[in-house]
């Protein structure tokens, strides 16, 4: 009998870790997310490219006609006045005009269809392919912008806003190594442009040149330390890095400037909880409570989180995020309604309060019946009141559940131990271990209970 208490307690703790091993962890998928910038392209004009084309006398005084308006940038107006004309006829210098005007008038579908005109007409002419690329720039055509921007610089045009534009369309094209050289020409034509600074830094940090960027971004926090942005670029490189510390130190600083994004302040509050100080992550969670609760990616972050506190018995922490969650609880799905019923049973379990625990695991199952882990926290409970049958019965409905059927069929295999039903239990075991073979550790387990088995035949 002495030999079956040992064994039986052994079993007992291999199964408690097996079934509360999924509870006691955090996502550790941590991202940084980043605001696109504010990308600012210009179109220069470049007249000497070589290309010299005598106009007729009428597109000559077609000209003086609209050079005011021109000159005032009133588009609309020069627009107008070619469509008053036959534009077929006009010289492909002219269609170019044309062309940059709808461009300037962000008709972009005629504007192509004129440009395209014009480039046929006379094949390398700079200036036009410049504006055609525009035109794919901005209907976000990036690889047919790519080419007429090559295009351009082959032909002469050097410039830092043609080789900031060939740059932005690489690194959108997924190709940063081949826009690191573009924004270096281009920072080198203009090296005060935060723009093009802005954009090395992200082709180095997608083209994985850590250490570069790294000392591109201490010269630009240099010159704008209160940027929350590039301290979460820098939270970026560090986490790349693997450097936990330096990333949470990162996202902390940008989140006293006033970044306060749903994904980044759950990547903190992540952080904190694996890296820094759980208290910390339940202080970041409570202030937002509402940005965390009414957003249902926000909402998982925090159940996880919230989780982790109760498996790590932090009660004060979890009292904290269960008071900020109910002020917005009337805007709560069923389920996540349920989910904090769940908790705060976790928190009554913790003070000895299993009656109200149980009454709040039966509200929340009432709710969403599909909540496994309401249902096994009730089952553990009717076990530990030795609530048998009611243990069994809750255990096998949880079983009818993909996400939580492994835990479910290990707490009825509990109860059989503690039974004494020995060869109920090795059936069970082997019925979890056929259907998930990566739980080797059962064997362990389930070795003993055969020569239990075995002795008591």
């Amino acid at each position: 009998m002495t030999r079956f208490k040992k064994i039986t307690a052994v079993t007992l703790f291999g199964f408690i870790a097996s079934s509360l091993a999924f509870v006691t962890s955090v996502d550790a998928k941590i991202t940084v997310e980043l605001e696109e910038p504010d990308w600012q392209f210009v179109l220069r004009q470049h007249h000497k490219d070589g290309h010299h084309e005598r106009i007729s006398r009428e597109e000559g005084e077609f000209v003086k006609q609209i050079q005011g308006d021109l000159q005032a940038g009133n588009f609309s107006r020069v627009a107008s006045a070619f469509e008053a004309q036959d534009v077929s006829r006009f010289s492909p210098r002219l269609r170019e005009l044309y062309g940059q005007v709808l461009l300037n008038e962000k008709n972009y579908a005629l504007a192509e269809q004129v440009l395209l005109g014009v480039i046929k007409a006379i094949p390398n002419l700079p200036s036009a392919h410049r504006s055609l690329s525009m035109v794919y720039l901005m209907t976000d055509k990036l690889a047919k912008a790519r080419i007429h921007l090559t295009k351009s610089v082959e032909l002469g045009i050097q410039d830092a806003q043609l080789f900031g534009q060939l740059a932005y369309a690489n690194l959108q094209l997924g190709k940063p190594v081949t826009a690191l050289s573009a924004y270096q020409n281009a920072l080198m034509l203009e090296p005060n442009s935060k723009q093009w600074s802005q954009g090395l830094l992200f082709a180095l940090i997608e083209s994985n040149a850590l250490a570069q960027a790294e000392s591109l971004l201490g010269e630009m926090l240099i010159d704008d330390e209160n940027n929350p942005q590039l301290w979460l670029q820098r939270g970026q490189i560090a986490l790349k890095q693997g450097n936990m510390v330096k990333a949470l130190a990162s996202l902390e600083t940008a989140l006293s400037l006033g970044d306060s994004s749903l994904s980044n302040l759950i990547s903190v509050a992540k952080l904190h909880v694996s890296d820094g100080s759980a208290k910390r992550a339940a202080d970041i969670l409570a202030k937002h409570a509402k940005t965390f609760t009414l957003n249902k990616e926000g909402f998982d972050a925090f159940s996880q989180i919230a989780t982790y506190l109760a498996a790590n018995e932090q009660w004060s922490d979890l009292s904290k995020l269960i008071q900020a969650a109910e002020s917005n609880v009337n805007n709560f799905t069923t389920s996540q309604v349920a989910t904090l019923n769940v908790l705060k049973a976790q928190l009554a379990i913790s003070k000895g309060q299993n009656k109200t625990a149980i009454s709040l695991l039966t509200k929340a199952i009432d709710e969403a019946p599909d909540h496994g882990e309401a249902l096994l926290q009730l089952a553990s409970l009717y076990r530990k009141q030795n609530n048998i049958e009611r243990a069994k019965m809750t255990y096998l409905r949880a079983e009818a559940l993909t996400h939580v059927k492994q835990q479910a069929m290990l707490g009825r295999a509990q109860i059989a131990i503690d039974q004494r039903q020995y060869q109920h239990a090795l059936s069970l075991l082997r019925q979890v271990y056929k259907s998930y073979p990566s739980r080797s550790d059962l064997l362990s387990n389930i070795q003993p209970l055969e020569n239990l088995v075995k002795n008591a035949i």
